[in-house]
Formats: C-alpha cells, structure tokens, sequence
C-alpha cells in the first residue's frame, strides 16, 4: 500500500523546472517543483501543474492571475498523491486566492493549514482574519474547486466564497478540522480561546456545493450568506471530538442581498439545502439545521430570511442539541426532513430567560411567516434566541468552556473516544466511568483521548506515539483510513466514503495494517 508519508512528510527536493501551459491531464512533461517560484508561473498566466505527493512550503497565497487558469496535482487519484501547500511560517494563514477571476479551477491539491505545529492565527483588532482558501468576489464566475483536500485550518473559515461570484462549484471535496471548540477540543498546547472556524462559507449566489465530507468544523460545517440561487446538497458533516455549533446555517442577514432599504429582508430565494447528512457522531452540534438570526445572535432578531428551501436532511448522532429550528423567516419551505438524533442538554438562551428545550423540529409561531412546514415541527413553548451553548458559561484554567455534558451527548462523547483512539466501544463499566469523569470534573474530551493514548492497549496498538501528539495521530488515522478506502472505492459519494469510515475504524485488522504509516505521521516534525 502506498504509504500516506507520500501525503503528509516533506521530502526535500532540490531541482529546477520550466513550466509550460497544458491542458488537464496526465501527459504534462514539465511540473512545478518544490523550491520553485510558483507565483511567478501564474503571474505569467500558465497553469501551474504540481508534481504528485510533494510539499510545496509558501511565503504568501498563491493568486490565480489569469481568467481560466488551473491549479492542479498531475496524475493524483487519491489523497495520498495530492501535492500539499504548506504555510512556510506560522504568519502565513491563506494559501491560496481566487478573487474575482472567471471559470478558474483547484483540483486535486492538499491545503495543510499546519495548526497542529503553528497553532491558531493570531487575532489583532479590526484586521480581519483571511479564509485559509479564497474564491468569489466581485465578477468571479464559474470558478471550480474539486477534490481538494483541507485540513487544519487556522482561521475563520476553511473556504470562503465571497459574494460578488456567481455560478461557483465546490465539490467532492474533504475537510479535516477547522479551528477548536468552545471546550478546547482540537487545541494546539500554546493558543488561546477562541478560534473556532467554518468549513465552507458561501456567500456567493448561484453556488453549487456537493458531495463534500466535512469532518470536525467548530463554528460551522456549511453556511449560506444569503447567497440566492445556490444549492447544499449530498454533503456529509460530522463531529467526532470537536463540538460544532452549527451543521448546515441559514442565519445571516447580508447586507449585499438586501429586499429592502431597511435592511430588514435578506434574500435567500432559490437557495436550497438537499439530502445533507448532520452526524453529532462525538461532538455536540449546537443546532444541526438552524433557519432564522435571532437564533444564532439575538440582537438580530428582528431580522427576515426570505425563500429558502430545506428538504430530504438528516440529523443523526448521539450528541445532538438541537435539529431543525426555524425563527423568523417567510416564504420557506421544510419537507421530507428526518430525525434520527438524539438530543440533549439545554442551551445558553438569554441567560436568565431559559430556551426551548431540545428537540428535532422547532419553530416559532409568532415569526414564521407565509412558509410550509412539515408536520414534525412543533411550536416552541419558550424562545428559540441563542440556542448555543457558548458564550455564558464558566471558564477553565486555559479560558474554554466548561458546561455539564446532556446526559446523552456524554455517552456519545466517550464512546466516539474509545471508538476512534481503541478501535472499539466501551464497556459499560468504562463507559459508566468516564461519564462520572467528564460530568464532575467537566473534562473534554481530548483530555479523555490523551488518557486513552497512556493505556496499554493504545501503546500495544500505537507503539511509541505520546498523548502530546494527539492531533497529528489523528490526522494520520483518517488520512490513512480515507486514502485506503478511496483507492479501493474510487468515485464513492461523500456518504459512502464516510459510512465505510466509521465501519473500517472499528476493524482491527485495518489499524495493523495502517500503523507504520499513521505512527510515521504522528511522529513527524515541525519545519
């Protein structure tokens, strides 16, 4: 098997190259080579062809320069064979810059946002924090980022499409952890709170986004800025050790997409969300399916989302708080939605003023207006403002959050940690005794991870790799376990990638066959 080092180490390179302008495919004769000037390739407005498996260290974003230009791995069928780029320091926090170019595309390329060694970017007052990958704005059509691979991002968002763009595509692609969550989840040793970040922001209209398997998001998996026209569909969202306090968001009211001069209507006609899988696996989502701002800031609640459409989504998961909840808005339409969560554990609401208890379908009665409901939704008994469990409760040593588990995300929390670090679920005895752990003394659960790393059985597994790598070990597992099954499954939706993931995680046999390459990884060094 090709071993994942081909992904994740660097391999020093010492060559010089031309590059020449080709067509997308695998006949290209001249590739980019680490150590040369990248910038300058595009600058000139060739493609810019990189060779497989190799780690391209960048000073700044590459910037598409050219309307039609590509940004691709030659050859790459896996994630394995991906070229990587990789911040050359930690000021360095985007990597790659499409703004306003037309019918550009990024295929088959790894962004490596390098948390695990560079920690969280560094916030400084009103200085905006750039998306680790860049497309849309204003004039940019038809852009296209395909089968790409993100993982680690240390800012906001993990891909952001600005408005201004129409007609963008972003599919088939697979993120890995964007920022940490409000108990520290995902924490490099020396950042502090809080930093946690979307996997796709889309504000640009017309949009397609497909088939992408998004793994451990913090703020958000997937949200729509307005951004009327545009289609979610077929994606897969999933917390394993990270909380996310939103699945799939319509909450913004965008000024660009105003309906009136008040700003009161934003305009999210034609916009859709379709058969989207929410999977509250070992995190707490916040609120799976949010519809409506009050929701996510109270202050906006006199804020109108106009004309969306939500239909054939799932939220599933042990963890879960709330599903599909919707607050002021018109003219939508919510059919052929299904449950099969179960949810627990009261959010912050306006702190003296409790909220809603949590549920699958939740609407408000007063403000939803002119919109088609499907028969599960129930009205709410108390507010639906701030349904989020981040921002009013105590803090712990390092500044993170520490709330009481719900008595049923706890036990998803343990047993995700014993599935992913052990490869099998608790006992009960074991999981009766984190429980108690995680309740009384409000442990996260990468505390819980670190502990299971110091057992016999871990080190039985894992010879040799500390609980200080925590994050790279488990990069290396999903990198291996996805990069094995997509060369034995080619082509696999989003869905079905995940389904044999969370089957293959619990095979023994699978983890052996694995070990030297995510031991390789777990262990690599810093530049």
């Amino acid at each position: 098997m090709k071993t994942v080092l081909n992904l994740l180490l660097v391999i020093s390179l010492c060559f010089s190259c031309t590059s020449d302008r080709g067509m997308w495919d695998d006949r290209i004769e001249t590739l980019a080579k680490p150590g040369d000037d990248l910038q300058e390739i595009l600058d000139r407005g060739y493609d810019l062809h990189l060779q497989k498996g190799q780690v391209y260290r960048l000073t700044k974003a590459l910037k598409f320069k050219k309307d039609g230009q590509r940004i691709l791995t030659a050859g790459a069928k896996t994630i394995a064979d991906y070229a990587i780029l990789r911040p050359a320091d930690n000021s360095v926090q985007q990597l790659i810059n499409g703004n306003a170019m037309d019918h550009i595309l990024l295929k088959n390329i790894a962004l490596d946002g390098y948390r695990r060694f560079y920690s969280g970017s560094i916030k400084i007052h009103n200085v905006p924090q750039p998306a680790l990958a860049f497309f849309g704005g204003n004039g940019a059509n038809y852009q296209t980022v395909d089968s790409c691979l993100f993982m680690d991002t240390r800012t906001w968002s993990t891909l952001k499409i600005h408005e201004g763009g129409d007609h963008c595509v972003v599919k088939n692609n697979i993120i890995l952890g964007a920022g940490v969550g409000p108990r520290g989840n995902g924490r490099e040793a020396s950042e502090k709170p809080f930093a946690w970040g979307d996997g796709i922001t889309c504000a640009s209209k017309n949009t397609l986004i497909a088939n992408n398997l998004i793994l451990d998001p913090t703020d958000v998996g997937a949200v729509l800025f307005g951004a009327p026209g545009s289609v979610v569909r077929d994606n897969v969202i999933a917390t394993i050790s990270r909380e996310s306090l939103g699945g799939i968001n319509l909450v913004d009211p965008l000024g660009y997409y105003k309906m009136d001069e008040e700003v009161l209507r934003t305009d999210y006609r034609g916009s859709k969300l379709i058969n989207n899988y929410v999977d509250a696996w070992g995190g707490r989502i916040h609120i799976a399916f949010p519809m409506g701002a009050g929701i996510w800031v109270p202050s906006k609640q006199d804020k109108i989302l106009h004309g969306a459409e939500i239909r054939s989504n799932t939220v599933a998961g042990g963890a879960a708080s709330y599903g599909f909840v919707a607050h002021n808005v018109e003219n939508f339409t919510i059919f052929d939605n299904k449950s099969t969560a179960i949810y627990s554990g009261l959010a912050d609401g306006l702190g003296d003023q409790l909220p809603e208890k949590p549920g699958p379908f939740i609407y408000d009665a007063e403000t939803v207006k002119d919109s088609k409901l499907q028969k599960e939704f129930k009205k709410s008994e108390r507010h639906v403002l701030h349904l989020l469990r981040c921002n009013h409760g105590k803090t712990n040593e390092l500044g993170y959050r520490v709330y009481r588990y719900g008595d049923d995300e706890v036990e998803a929390v343990v047993t995700a940690a014993y599935e992913e670090i052990l490869g099998r679920k608790p006992t009960l005895r074991e999981l009766t005794r984190y429980v108690n752990i995680l309740q009384k003394e409000l442990k996260n659960s990468d505390w819980l991870r670190r502990d299971l790393m110091n057992n016999k059985e871990f080190k039985k597994q894992f010879p040799g790799i500390p609980e200080s790598r925590l994050q790279n070990f488990r990069w290396a597992l999903w990198l291996s376990l996805i990069d094995q099954e997509q060369r034995k499954n080619r082509g696999d939706s989003a869905m079905d990638l995940y389904s044999a993931l969370r089957k293959n995680i619990l095979k023994a046999d699978i983890r052996t066959e694995l070990q030297e390459d995510i031991k390789a990884f777990a262990l690599e060094k810093a530049f």
